[in-house]
């Protein structure tokens, strides 16, 4: 094969890899998680061997909403993985019931990244005995965060509740730069990690 045979070679290929990219970028934004309806079929009866994490990163209506489902009484208890070390449980009784707060939510303060996340909620999962875990965080991030606690705990079944975000699903995000941004970066992530979890 000559060398301009080669270097065609090489550009259908890097063609071909850019497009599948692309694509699958648009396929991801399109299949992002809807907060419409989350969580409407969870069972209260079957809240026994369950549990409740929460991704920190907007700290306000993630932690709403994994109070309000442990509120609910839909698990035995909560964590709120990745919270500033020095926060305290006092510091969040505006975000849910203080009772909810004192007696069944676990502070995470260890985890600075959504894999350290996959961790730190797998050990407190194996600690407490629990074989489900209702994971909370926004839309475009639950897909990420679903593949990392997989990788890091294949033996706990996940229930996504996404949380919705001002950027997607969102019908005018292709005319926002900030969304492109956010959506193209934490696809790159999603990539990185599935192709982690096939090693």
């Amino acid at each position: 094969m000559g060398s301009t045979s080669f270097l065609k070679a090489v550009l259908s290929l890097v063609l071909l890899v850019v497009m599948g990219v692309t694509a699958g970028f648009f396929a991801f934004c399109a299949t992002l998680p809807r907060a419409d309806d989350a969580a409407a079929g969870l069972d209260r009866s079957r809240a026994e061997g369950r549990g409740i994490i929460v991704l920190t990163g907007d700290n306000g209506p993630r932690i709403e909403r994994g109070l309000e489902l442990q509120a609910r009484g839909l698990a035995e208890r909560a964590l709120i993985s990745g919270v500033h070390p020095q926060t305290r449980k006092e510091d969040l009784y505006t975000m849910g019931d203080q009772a909810v707060l004192s007696c069944c939510v676990d502070l995470g303060p260890w985890a600075r990244s959504t894999r350290g996340n996959a961790i730190e909620s797998r050990d407190w999962l194996v600690r407490n005995g629990f074989d489900t875990a209702i994971l909370v965080t926004s839309d475009f991030h639950l897909p990420r965060a679903r593949a990392e606690l997989r990788r890091s705990a294949p033996d706990i079944a996940i229930i996504g509740v996404p949380v919705a975000s001002d950027l997607a699903p969102q019908k005018e995000w292709m005319g926002s730069l900030r969304a492109w941004r956010v959506l193209g970066l934490e696809y790159l992530k999603f990539l990185v990690v599935s192709v982690r979890s096939l090693v």
